[in-house]
């Protein structure tokens, strides 16, 4: 088992190559949520997540030699980023479905890449078969317990930021931040409350919890905004640690999660990918519980997020959250109508962002047109409030 002396060497041994990332309080989701709000940006830590502690202390006890590890991406970068700094040579093995800038990151960073198959799991059993013919070191991204002592670092940081902080909420995937920080965490303040938060497309940590033992078959594969956490290959080693030291594990869907990362941008102007914003989701959506002791500190685990897919990302949250509203209306084929229409939008208070007019086609009833139209609007109350006032030209 994993110790505090463990993650205290794993401190010692970064010698000012990991960021002491900043933790700052947010008035926004303080006053959001009638709670105390620290966020924890792990977003801003070098190579763009927490990887690079746990790559760190695994690579400066081997010496140099040569590494491997399979990724989609910021385990990648991690590797990539420590292989740099000890001198060992690396290899990455990436699906060939990842973001093409998280190749080039990890390119960037020294790494040679190889695409492989159409899977993470794929990825895998790649650098697995490299590393046996190959004598090079398997870096895992988490079943490990040199890895999960890396990660947990991050718990002693919140400790020397936040003394008196009271509850923790960590993104989950494969579990070694978790384990690592809750480690940590209950070792040296055993009343902190621990909150795993997992996606609901690869919650298999969580649904252990209910069936009572480590679930080995969950779906795998499913698709999710947030694949940074979208792990569904248990740890026996991360099962053990977070049944002991996490208090619970909560679950959100992509949804949420999208609603959330447009919330941290909008309020907190703090650039988050979707698998680091899901402990805010859990927060917005009262998943952490009512007695879990403030200050609440959500760690933002990763900031490697695809330029192409933010805006979508972003715009699927604000409709989430109902900051962006799609309508459509039929009416006559007269003169005004479409005129009437954005007329009430605009006395609704609505922001008229696009329209579409289809006069003919598309099945339309004859001598009906069918209006598209998407609206800025405040709140879920408000979009319902125009979607209310429009009700007379659905017909």
């Amino acid at each position: 088992m994993i110790t505090l002396t463990d993650i205290e060497e794993a401190r010692a041994r970064f010698e000012g190559r990991v960021l002491r990332t900043p933790l700052v309080w947010s008035q926004s989701f303080s006053r959001i949520t009638g709670r105390d709000v620290h966020l924890k940006a792990e977003c801003m830590q070098r190579a763009g997540s927490f990887k690079i502690r746990g790559a760190l202390n695994v690579l400066t006890r081997l010496g140099g030699e040569p590494v491997v590890a399979a990724s989609a991406g910021n385990h990648a970068q991690g590797v990539a980023l420590a292989a740099s700094f000890t001198g060992s040579s690396c290899t990455i093995f990436m699906p060939e479905t990842a973001a093409l800038p998280k190749i080039k990151a990890t390119e960037d960073y020294g790494a040679e890449v190889r695409l492989v198959g159409f899977s993470l799991a794929d990825a895998v059993e790649a650098a697995v078969e490299h590393s046996r013919t190959s004598g090079a070191h398997f870096v895992h991204p988490y079943d490990d317990p040199l890895i999960v002592a890396g990660q947990g670092t991050v718990g002693l940081e919140i400790l020397d930021q936040l003394p008196e902080v009271g509850t923790v909420v960590i993104p989950t995937g494969g579990g070694g931040l978790l384990s690592g920080t809750a480690l940590a965490l209950k070792t040296l303040r055993p009343s902190v409350h621990v909150v795993g938060v997992e996606i609901e497309a690869a919650a298999v940590y969580a649904d252990s919890r209910r069936r009572g033992t480590l679930v080995t078959d969950f779906p795998r594969g499913l698709p999710t905004v947030a694949d940074g956490i979208a792990v569904s290959v248990p740890s026996d080693l991360v099962w053990e640690i977070t049944q002991a030291h996490v208090d619970e594990v909560a679950v959100v869907n992509d949804a949420e999660t999208t609603a959330a990362l447009a919330y941290v941008l909008d309020r907190s102007k703090i650039l988050v990918e979707p698998a680091g914003a899901v402990g805010v989701a859990a927060l917005m959506e009262k998943r952490i519980p009512d007695g879990a002791p403030d200050p609440i500190c959500i760690v933002l685990s990763g900031g490697n997020i695809d330029l192409m897919l933010l805006g979508k990302a972003v715009r699927h949250g604000l409709e989430a959250s109902g900051r962006f509203a799609e309508y459509t209306v039929l009416v006559p084929d007269q003169p005004g109508n479409l005129a009437a229409v954005l007329q009430t939008i605009a006395r609704a208070g609505g922001n008229v962002l696009l329209v579409e007019h289809h006069r003919e086609g598309f099945g339309l009833p004859f001598g009906r047109v069918e209006i598209a139209i998407s609206v800025e609007t405040r709140d879920s109350d408000h979009a319902a409030r125009i979607a209310a006032a429009l009700e007379p030209y659905r017909g």
